[in-house]
């Protein structure tokens, strides 16, 4: 029970925070329900400072799969939704999935960062403005086991989405505060504009999941290494690089399909 009640802390800690990072891509946590023979719906939740994010994925079929995210708070609207296959060994302790997907991002915002005055940093205003299309594939593999002794599962998988970003609009101004107000006009100390321009991505990830029958917590952890011809990344903030989040989730299971065609 101990080991319980600390990993209940560590989880605790992720949720509080976890946020959308507002720079002009927002990262959304990677999607991986390595399905098995069951017919099972797996609802996933993740809940940062400004943002709630919600996840979603069926096998309708044998090796079939489709899933959904949806994000969404201040000035922050993803979509996106992907259709793929999944395998796994005879003793359902490995699996694979791929997936194939399209995503919908809007992100808006502008904030005033007020910088530790220790180091003497100046004030400076953040305003993003970025409405892109996301086309991606995401291949994983998985191992899943049991702690029979507490009665729990855990598993440990490793993804890796590879993204194409249009970008229709990509904005990114960091203004001086205080230069601002004493000129009375705005100070740029960057002012990056973008229209119409690709940018890929690779985001390996990995992801933990623990629990008790059908609930599990999640903890996942993703790079971000963006490319672009077209687009230079440098001063907007793009990602942190690195990304934990954590959450919930829940799994609804149906018949087993081997049952099922006895019947």
């Amino acid at each position: 029970m101990r080991s319980i009640g600390n990993y209940s802390i560590v989880l605790l800690c992720f949720l509080l925070s976890s946020c959308a990072v507002r720079s002009v891509y927002i990262p959304v946590c990677q999607n991986t329900p390595f399905f098995k023979d069951d017919r099972e719906v797996k609802v996933m939740a993740y809940a940062g400072t400004n943002h709630i994010e919600l996840q979603g994925a069926y096998n309708p079929a044998r090796s079939l799969a489709i899933c959904g995210n949806v994000s969404f708070g201040s000035g922050i609207s993803i979509y996106d939704g992907a259709i793929g296959t999944y395998g796994y060994n005879n003793s359902k302790s490995w699996r694979a999935e791929f997936f194939t997907g399209y995503g919908h991002n809007s992100n808006f915002a502008f904030q005033t960062a007020n910088y530790n005055p220790l180091f003497n940093q100046p004030l400076k205003s953040f305003e993003v403005r970025s409405l892109y299309d996301k086309f991606y594939i995401q291949p994983g593999v998985g191992y899943f086991g049991n702690i029979k002794m507490y009665k729990m599962n855990y598993s440990f998988s490793l993804s890796a989405r590879i993204s194409a970003l249009h970008f229709q609009t990509y904005t990114f101004k960091e203004i001086d505060y205080e230069a601002t107000k004493q000129s009375g006009h705005d100070v740029y100390i960057h002012n990056i504009n973008y229209t119409n321009g690709w940018l890929n991505l690779l985001e390996p990830c990995f992801t933990n999941k623990v629990g008790i029958k059908n609930f599990n917590i999640i903890l996942q952890g993703q790079f971000f290494i963006p490319y672009s011809e077209q687009i230079d990344v440098s001063h907007t903030v793009f990602s942190p690089g690195f990304l934990f989040a954590a959450g919930l989730q829940y799994n609804i299971v149906f018949k087993n399909r081997k049952h099922a065609a006895k019947d």
